[in-house]
């Protein structure tokens, strides 16, 4: 059994522990609920726009439209969102797992990452990086754009065949889901609905200028930019909420191992005064 001073000792630095994860904790809740409406807030904007796609695609010829139709090539592309920083749960070991089981394809497949988590992982596998981005705390739609050049460019040139977006998508404080989504070729079934067709009901109460190609090809590359941001934005909560979580769950592990210690600093300290009581009596009755 260890000897009170050791008790002590390890008795102030969990408690020390316990003050630290505490405070990352507070620090973690005030950036999550913002993250958390930034997130929540562009939800609907995704939804308009797809909206907006629906009403242009049936007016228009898919095959004049390169981002919507696959090529030859058999690479695949990956965009990987994780967070710059640990602690935060399981949430980055979740987006692994989805990634190896995207592997399972057959072909090569190359990473573009954002975050260092992410970029780790690509380096340990072996695999191509043909990108890295830092995940600051401050999301930017400008990152999107660049993102979005990168891919589309390789895709236009044949590169690639497929690109799809890996992220942590937030679903509430306690659950966050790594979601992929597929980037390029766009599918016009994932944008109505998964249905493939569209209702052209009031189509013809818009006039669109200059021409509803060339309005087509620019909000193709909005989607494309936008869903890129969206999954950053979610990124962002999913990672200040699981880390408020985990330090939470550090802060409550903490003081029941104080608890524990406590008790058996106690027991240690009363077992010791009774053996120096038993020597002292002992003595006593020694010199008697």
């Amino acid at each position: 059994m260890a000897n009170t001073r050791e008790l002590r000792r390890r008795i102030k630095s969990i408690k020390n522990t316990s003050q630290i994860t505490k405070a990352m904790q507070m620090v973690a809740a005030t950036k999550m609920r913002k993250a958390q409406n930034q997130a929540l807030s562009g939800r609907p904007y995704v939804e308009n726009l797809a909206e907006a796609l629906e009403r242009l695609l049936p007016r228009v010829d898919t095959e004049a439209h390169p981002l919507l139709l696959g090529n030859k090539s058999s690479k695949m592309g990956i965009v990987l969102v994780s967070t710059d920083k640990g602690l935060v749960g399981a949430l980055n070991t979740n987006l692994m797992r989805v990634v190896l089981a995207s592997q399972a394809s057959p072909g090569s497949v190359v990473f573009y990452t954002v975050g260092r988590k992410g970029r780790s992982f690509v380096v340990k596998m072996g695999k191509e990086l043909v990108a890295d981005f830092e995940n600051a705390d401050l999301v930017t739609f400008r990152q999107a754009v660049q993102l979005t050049k990168i891919i589309t460019e390789a895709f236009l040139a044949g590169e690639l065949g497929e690109v799809y977006l890996v992220y942590p998508q937030f679903v509430s404080t306690l659950k966050q889901e790594a979601k992929k989504v597929k980037l390029l070729p766009i599918e016009t079934g994932s944008i109505t609905g998964g249905t493939g067709t569209t209702s052209t009901t009031g189509l013809n109460e818009f006039l669109f200028e200059p021409n509803v190609d060339s309005l087509l090809d620019f909000i193709l590359v909005h989607h494309i930019q936008n869903t890129i941001y969206h999954g950053l934005l979610e990124t962002k909560a999913s990672e200040h909420s699981a880390r408020m979580i985990a330090m939470q769950n550090a802060t409550d592990n903490a003081k029941e191992l104080v608890e524990d210690l406590q008790l058996t600093y106690n027991q240690t300290r009363q077992s010791a005064i009774t053996t120096e009581l038993l020597e002292i009596t002992t003595a006593q009755v020694a010199m008697q």
